[in-house]
């Protein structure tokens, strides 16, 4: 799923095809100015202890139990409070649940095996040019089960981690049902069920939007699309066969 907000609605729109609408519950507005590095500048989501539902996107089939179990979540963040919880990325259930914690660090956690990040928000300024916002993403590999999270795309924190227990659907802003909610602005929020590469995240954090589709050997498929599945741009060309405009980062780093 991929969401930019910048439809200015209460409820966002999957800008990846797979039309995994999230709706807004509780304290949140849609307000003018997103990242300013980012694909989409014009609009975010502030959130005030509200959060966004996806209840197309189970995390038990589709995530946790589906293929190897990895997964990547990203966004851009401006957060107006670094006290306390405040989780980006979580779920109805218990299980996944990402975002600040323990005193200003980026944490990741399956509900058990929880991790921060090295550095303290509270003492990181962001370039300039991001007017105070940096870049989140958080990575679990399944098939070697390690975690990984990222800071304005360079890692911050990498380890042993466990797959994730709960259920229920995807929350953004929240945890467990709604939760130990975000405070701040959020904008390009991405979830993949593969796990990005670090040239990956550092295209992202570079402004690469989430939603990437371009096709340069015209071929038919997204060039990311090729590079994800095949690992270059030649052994599946021949057009969009199944007909899905599955739609994936530039996996060219």
């Amino acid at each position: 799923a991929y969401y930019n907000f910048e439809g200015k609605s209460s409820t966002a729109l999957d800008r990846s095809f797979n039309d995994n609408t999230a709706t807004a519950s509780g304290a949140v507005t849609l307000v003018d100015g997103g990242a300013p590095t980012g694909s989409s500048p014009g609009a975010a989501a502030q959130l005030d202890g509200g959060h966004f539902r996806v209840p197309g996107i189970d995390m038990n089939s589709q995530i946790r139990d589906a293929g190897d179990g990895s997964y990547t979540m990203t966004a851009w963040i401006k957060p107006s409070a670094t006290d306390g919880e405040r989780f980006v990325f979580g779920q109805t259930n218990q299980g996944i649940h990402h975002g600040i914690r323990n005193g200003g660090f980026l944490h990741s956690a399956h509900w058990g095996a929880d991790w921060n990040g090295a550095t303290n928000l509270n003492n990181y300024t962001p370039a300039e040019a991001q007017g105070g916002w940096i870049h989140a993403a958080w990575v679990y590999d399944g098939a070697t089960d390690t975690g990984t999270i990222y800071l304005d795309g360079k890692q911050d924190w990498t380890g042993a981690k466990r797959p994730p227990q709960g259920s229920g659907t995807l929350i953004i802003g929240g945890r467990n049902g709604g939760e130990a909610g975000y405070r701040g602005l959020v904008d390009e929020i991405g979830i993949w069920d593969v796990a990005l590469r670090p040239g990956n995240i550092a295209n992202l954090a570079a402004g690469l939007s989430p939603g990437s589709s371009a096709d340069e050997d015209g071929d038919g498929l997204a060039d990311a699309w090729e590079n994800l599945y095949a690992g270059d741009l030649t052994t599946l060309g021949g057009g969009d066969r199944d007909g899905s405009l599955l739609t994936y980062l530039d996996f060219n780093n």
